[in-house]
């Protein structure tokens, strides 16, 4: 393959995965934090909606950064598919770190105190920790299912 051609393959590839991943980010996140808002903080179905549009541009500049995130911290500390625990313990690792972050800013700008932003923190790093691995297993299949259209 000339370097011409293995460059623009790497530019559908990296085009492939930005697509991917704020797919992912997107669905995955409005489902869970539909649910979230819905059944456990109580809000109507039209305030989660507003919420989820709200989070969108979030999810557009956060999405592919986090499968780059992951994907790096995968290679550092040597995951492959092979291993299932090592894969759980990647993903929840990975949305951890990324997240927890990410949502203490989002807390700040909106005013919280530190008080609050610990005792929310700490509910969501468990929630986090829970969604770690479901969302590895929808951003990989997002993944397979983008770059096999862009294949073809």
């Amino acid at each position: 393959m000339s370097d011409s051609n293995c460059e623009k393959e790497n530019k559908k590839k990296r085009l492939s995965l930005l697509v991917a991943d704020i797919t992912a980010m997107i669905i995955f996140s409005t489902a869970m934090c539909m649910s979230i808002e819905i059944f456990i903080a109580k809000l109507t179905f039209i305030q989660s909606v507003k919420a989820r549009i709200a989070a969108v541009p979030v999810n557009l500049i956060t999405g592919r950064p986090y499968g780059w995130f992951r994907d790096r911290l995968f290679l550092f500390f040597g995951i492959n598919r092979s291993s299932p625990w090592k894969m759980m313990l990647g993903d929840t690792l990975a949305f951890v770190l990324f997240q927890v972050p990410l949502y203490v800013i989002v807390l700040l700008a909106a005013g919280a105190t530190w008080k609050q932003i610990a005792l929310s923190s700490g509910f969501m790093s468990l929630t986090f920790s829970l969604a770690g691995r479901p969302y590895g297993v929808f951003l990989d299949f997002c993944r397979r299912l983008v770059l096999g259209i862009s294949r073809k």
